[in-house]
């Protein structure tokens, strides 16, 4: 779940648009990201390529479909699924069922899979001490002999201040936005995983990097963006 990641035009009016619509994801189809995460200690745990294959514009934002493919650190692919993404006057909303692993919902495709959501959300303008507006997703396996459920909720959101941040992609001044979140899985036991994280944001980048911290505040877990193309 930490290796998750929170996530991202053919003529010149579309890409107006979008720059009008959030300053932080200025997107067009063919956009791309790489995402590279590791463990505590450091090492490689795998890589997450993500794509704009579809972009329609709009008077007052625009939606998107973005391919994120995940893969382990033998650059094996292990999982691949499309993410919807939008705008809306401003406002760039990001959907919480990404936050479910794939994983996960592939051993579930045997059941009808029931979503309830209520997405993030990443105004256009940002400032040092801004609440943000919570997110959660649960995931209901309907038929399922025994209950299956998995609920994610993200809390707590709130604008630290700015930082700048370096990764392989280059250097990057940045929002730096902390949460709380907290995975509930319901599948014959319960169990229950909660952690912290850190995410740091660039104008017309979208994220630079995130960190997931355990109960102690040690990081246990991060992810760096590599390389883009807009």
């Amino acid at each position: 779940m930490k290796h998750v990641l929170l996530f991202i035009v053919a003529a010149v009016f579309s890409t107006t648009a979008a720059a009008q619509c959030n300053d932080y994801y200025v997107i067009k189809e063919g956009s791309s990201w790489t995402y590279e995460s590791f463990n505590a200690k450091g090492k490689s745990v795998g890589k997450n390529e993500q794509k704009v294959t579809s972009y329609q514009s709009a008077s007052n934002g625009y939606k998107a479909t973005i391919n994120s493919v995940m893969y382990n650190d033998k650059g094996k692919k292990l999982t691949e699924a499309d993410l919807e993404v939008r705008c809306e006057n401003g406002t760039f909303y990001m959907d919480m069922r990404r936050f479910i692993p794939q994983d996960q919902q592939k051993a579930f495709e045997s059941y009808e899979l029931k979503f309830e959501t209520e997405n993030l959300e990443l105004p256009s303008k940002l400032s040092a001490g801004q609440s943000l507006k919570n997110g959660s997703v649960t995931m209901t396996a309907v038929g399922s002999p025994m209950p299956m459920k998995i609920t994610v909720n993200i809390t707590d959101r709130k604008v630290a201040g700015k930082e700048t941040i370096t990764t392989p992609a280059g250097t990057f001044e940045c929002w730096k936005i902390t949460s709380r979140s907290s995975t509930q899985m319901q599948m014959g036991i319960n169990m229950n995983l909660n952690f912290t994280t850190t995410e740091w944001i660039a104008e017309k980048t979208g994220m630079v990097k995130s960190e997931s911290y355990d109960r102690n505040g040690n990081v246990s877990s991060y992810t760096v963006l590599v390389s883009r193309q807009n």
